[in-house]
């Protein structure tokens, strides 16, 4: 037997249960302690309609005072109800418990919806009427499932769903949910519990590459915004040596060969079967900042616009969606791909693979990488490139940063791009791109009092003061050979994706 859910009510976060008059509300018993008699009579409280038939009592005895012929009623009619009360505990305590638990996927993804069924199993002879209230994490749904009154057949199992669609990725954990079920006689309830600890493991959204139309990769790479390269140039597979003529790059001089031999000489490189893509995903603090944009639901308040500003996408979210699209891409092109994370130090690494099969490898790989608290070593990743990858490949750097000094981030940077080719990919804040867009002054809120007003413009000018020193590294890193994109980090994916085809297919990108 299935029941729909009846609109749910406003709810906290789900590490606790909660219902009406404190039953759903009540701590949890310890685990382990539910077949003894002390357990299962704490689980047991007065029904509403106890407590009203107590009050109808209370009233009759506060009126018998003045009305004397009800006096006799009063004992009788609190005998009646005490005996009814233990009758009906009695047969509660004797009856088998109900059980309750709940059937979670093991995986799911980010944005994509997943039907959550608890189970209620009646093995009594009788109907059961319960009010049931779910324990579930916030961002998975909200506000929490409850409702109010089940009925569940004599012998049978009612089973009820619900829809989640996760916003955040990483493992989410279920408390206990909780059935309120009425005595024989209504005037008793018992509260049963789940097994806590249920779990999903919410991974990036990979749909588009699993469906009938990714085994043609150009339909997928369409869809996300990649243009289309035609022309080929020059490869970067070193080839041979050759006399330098006018018109050949000054950065294809090989200074040690032009010493040897006292006339310029170039490299020349020819185009590449395959090639070695390591991308490397910064998980630092910055990383960790959200943007309210893209957030499923509609909000309608306050409390709404709170809720999808806490789960909103972070850069980090930005990072790997790009980082798993350009694995696809690389994949499909034939290369081979591998993945390293990082923050203070790698927290994770990903050899090179080559095979379309092994995406599932760095989905699992970036299914729970979270931000971290630490700023971004750039000179300890570089060390780790460098020991960990011999031959020139290209490297793929998703970060972000803010105040940094030169010998962080330029010099391992331009040590780097000495033997690999790099694309540095920098996630701007929104409010960058807002602040570039108005100026300085012309965006200064023009309500509240002239101390609001100061504030506003002073933080508008520190902002002002970050976005110049941020070009200035950038434009430093492009002088160094690095491939730049500083892109917003909803439009990454497009971005990173159309640099890398230009690239990979031998053609200088014409802007970034």
């Amino acid at each position: 037997m299935a029941a729909h859910p009846a609109p749910p009510r406003d709810a906290r976060s789900g590490a606790r249960s909660r219902g009406p008059d404190g039953g759903c509300g009540a701590p949890p018993d310890p685990p382990g302690h539910h077949g003894s008699p002390v357990s299962r009579i704490g689980r047991i409280s007065p029904d509403p309609s106890l407590v009203a038939w107590a009050s109808g009592w209370l009233l009759l005895a506060v009126a018998s005072v003045p009305l004397i012929g009800l006096r006799p009623l009063v004992p009788i009619a609190g005998l009646l109800l005490v005996s009814a009360a233990l009758a009906d505990v009695f047969l509660l305590l004797r009856e088998e418990e109900p059980t309750l638990f709940r059937t979670v996927p093991e995986k799911g993804a980010r944005e994509r919806e997943e039907e959550i069924v608890l189970t209620v199993r009646n093995p009594l002879p009788r109907p059961l009427e319960l009010e049931l209230c779910e324990a579930v994490p916030r961002d998975l749904v909200s506000p929490e499932p409850i409702w109010p009154s089940l009925p569940v057949e004599a012998g049978a199992d009612l089973r009820i769903g619900y829809v989640i669609r996760p916003c955040v990725r990483g493992e989410r954990i279920w408390g206990r949910a909780v059935a309120l079920v009425r005595s024989p006689f209504g005037l008793w309830r018992r509260r049963i519990e789940s097994p806590e600890g249920d779990r999903i493991l919410v991974q990036p959204e990979t749909a588009r590459y699993l469906r009938p139309e990714a085994l043609d990769p150009q339909r997928v790479l369409a869809a996300l915004g990649v243009r289309p390269k035609r022309a080929r140039g020059e490869g970067l597979e070193f080839d041979h040596l050759r006399d330098y003529v006018i018109g050949d790059e000054p950065r294809r001089i090989d200074w040690p060969a032009t010493a040897r031999r006292g006339r310029p000489v170039v490299r020349t490189f020819r185009q590449e079967e395959s090639r070695t893509i390591l991308l490397a995903v910064d998980r630092s603090r910055l990383m960790g900042t959200r943007s309210p944009s893209g957030v499923p639901g509609d909000p309608g308040g306050e409390g709404d616009a709170a809720q999808a500003r806490a789960f909103a996408p972070t850069k980090l979210d930005r990072a790997v969606d790009t980082a798993l699209a350009l694995v696809f891409a690389s994949l499909a092109a034939g290369d081979r791909v591998g993945l390293l994370v990082f923050d203070r130090a790698v927290a994770r690494f990903v050899a090179p693979l080559a095979h379309r099969a092994s995406l599932g490898r760095f989905v699992d790989a970036l299914s729970d990488v979270q931000p971290g608290e630490t700023e971004a070593d750039y000179r300890r990743v570089t060390r780790e490139i460098l020991s960990r990858q011999k031959k020139r490949a290209m490297i793929v750097v998703l970060t972000d940063f803010m105040e940094v000094d030169r010998e962080e981030l330029i010099e391992p940077m331009s040590l780097l791009a000495r033997r690999h080719e790099v694309i540095f990919v920098a996630l701007r804040e929104p409010i960058l791109e807002q602040l570039e867009e108005e100026g300085i002054g012309d965006g200064a809120s023009r309500k509240g009092n002239a101390k609001d007003r100061r504030v506003d413009l002073y933080r508008r000018i520190v902002l002002a003061d970050l976005l110049r020193e941020r070009e200035g590294r950038l434009v430093l890193l492009r002088r160094q050979g690095l491939a730049v994109l500083d892109v917003l980090p909803g439009d990454a994916i497009a971005g990173t994706l159309n640099l890398y085809m230009t690239l990979r297919h031998g053609l200088r990108p014409g802007g970034g």
